[in-house]
């Protein structure tokens, strides 16, 4: 299986081993204050406080706003995002005080138009999420609407840049959260950082994500939490960001890649890449695809791509699809489409060459358009085109038959990818039973079209109450065995060169 993210750190161990040898693994020690001070060197800002985790610093945002700004009553919260945002938001806001963002079908960020953004409410605040590494132009916001006040989750967007300058580091934006989770370019396994440029808050802040402690030791004076980072996360940090230009480069080298094996199926419009708003530069965190016009469920996309060995993630959920949230209102068709033909594929900095090359061909066949014909006798020219190609020896059907005995047949249909004839599939009834027969073209197996053939024909209304069904396969045929098993197909009978299956 080639899995979706595999963090590289082999490289970047040395601070994190010496700072277990020396006995600093809680929140206090050297790699703490060195990684802190590195990352404000990288990101030119002023102050930057180490968590635990992205969803720590994200929480930290609303109660940057709720102490900034308490009379704020209205957060702008994106659809299409990864839930730790919306919990963040929940823990100090409540859902009367949110309202759902529409979302950009070309971007897959919210729609920054500026016609929309004027619409916004006055006393609001917008949280921005970079979504997969897709920078918003917040300074451009700010300018748009200098009253509203604009945080950034930019826990998937870190490196990312906007107007020349890394985002989450604007002054247009009050503050910004990092995650450093293992499928980030950067990683401490869980991990991440609070960011600010305004120094009465980042007091507040220090203050608040570390047990409230006051000047008198061990008495608190305000509502707080332990969100510190330890000391051999900081280290595994601290040894990245001093080799950052190097990681950057190899994660460039990879979306490369990708964009370059990609660029037929781009120009031909069956997949595209998420449009960059202008004066802004992507942050290469997990590369996403948009399959046009994908006919399949979610679900059997995911199935789709692991049949293929490939972990893939969707693209995020409507967020009234979680169960907790199930009660949020919003009108918005794109929300439903960007969930349905995006995708996320393998983006780790070491994936070879030749597993993207063959992450691509796999692409290729899912985003190749399909049909399904039933035949009869008034098109068995599509018949007849599929038998004149070189079939698999294990399809024997027509060896001893002609094209004429599809009018026995209760079903018969091909499979047509493109302009060609690829597969077959027949259900008839000899004997008084129903035998099923299924044939693909060699190079259009394991991809997943058997699944179409077969599925299409045990839901078709002339066969869905036709049970039991019957067929035989060679005991060497192992993938359509397993095809068959999928659909509970069970042995009946197994002799020395086929086996024989029943469907009850």
């Amino acid at each position: 299986m080639i899995s979706i993210y595999e963090p590289n750190i082999s490289n970047y161990t040395k601070s994190a081993v010496k700072a277990i040898e020396d006995g600093w693994i809680s929140n206090h020690g050297e790699f703490v204050l060195k990684a802190t001070s590195k990352l404000k060197e990288i990101l030119n800002v002023k102050h930057v406080i180490l968590m635990a985790n992205g969803t720590c610093a994200t929480h930290c945002l609303f109660l940057a706003i709720k102490y900034k700004y308490p009379n704020i009553n209205k957060i702008y919260v994106p659809n299409n995002c990864y839930v730790a945002a919306w919990n963040s938001v929940l823990m100090e806001y409540s859902k009367e005080n949110i309202k759902v963002m529409k979302m950009d079908i070309n971007t897959w960020n919210i729609c920054v138009d500026e016609d929309y953004i004027k619409t916004l409410d006055t006393n609001s605040a917008v949280l921005i999420v970079h979504n997969l590494g897709n920078i918003i132009n917040v300074p451009r916001l700010k300018r748009i609407r200098p009253d509203l006040i604009f945080v950034e989750d930019n826990c998937e967007g870190f490196t990312g840049k906007y107007e020349g300058m890394y985002s989450g580091t604007s002054e247009s934006s009050l503050c910004s959260s990092v995650s450093f989770y293992g499928n980030k370019i950067i990683t401490t396994g869980e991990g991440g950082a609070f960011i600010t440029n305004d120094d009465d808050l980042y007091k507040y802040i220090y203050k608040a994500y570390s047990q409230g402690m006051s000047d008198e030791r061990y008495i608190h004076d305000t509502h707080a939490y332990n969100y510190r980072m330890n000391n051999v996360q900081a280290a595994f940090l601290y040894d990245q960001l001093n080799d950052i230009e190097n990681i950057l480069n190899t994660k460039n080298a990879v979306f490369s890649n990708y964009k370059l094996l990609l660029s037929d199926l781009i120009k031909s419009d069956k997949i595209a890449l998420f449009k960059s708003e202008e004066n802004t530069e992507s942050a290469n965190w997990m590369f996403g695809i948009r399959i046009i016009n994908n006919n399949l469920s979610i679900k059997d996309t995911f199935n789709y791509f692991k049949e293929n060995n490939i972990d893939i993630r969707p693209f995020f959920y409507p967020i009234n699809k979680h169960t907790h949230l199930s009660d949020i209102k919003f009108e918005d068709n794109n929300t439903y489409l960007l969930n349905r033909e995006v995708i996320m594929i393998p983006s780790s900095p070491n994936i070879s060459l030749e597993n993207q090359k063959y992450i691509v061909e796999v692409i290729t066949n899912i985003s190749n358009s399909y049909e399904i014909i039933e035949i009869n006798n008034n098109n068995k020219n599509f018949l007849s085109e599929f038998l004149e190609n070189k079939l698999p020896d294990t399809f024997r059907y027509f060896n001893k038959r002609n094209i004429d005995i599809i009018n026995n047949h209760i079903l018969t249909l091909v499979l047509k990818i493109n302009k060609k004839i690829v597969g077959y599939g027949h259900i008839d009834n000899d004997n008084d039973k129903n035998w099923l027969g299924i044939c693909l073209l060699d190079e259009y197996m394991n991809y997943g079209y058997g699944n179409k053939i077969i599925n299409y024909m045990l839901q078709h209304k002339s066969v869905i109450n036709r049970k039991p069904i019957y067929l035989s396969v060679d005991n060497n045929n192992y993938h359509a065995i397993k095809l068959y098993e999928k659909y509970n197909f069970k042995i009946i009978k197994k002799e020395e060169l086929c086996s024989y299956f029943i469907l009850n």
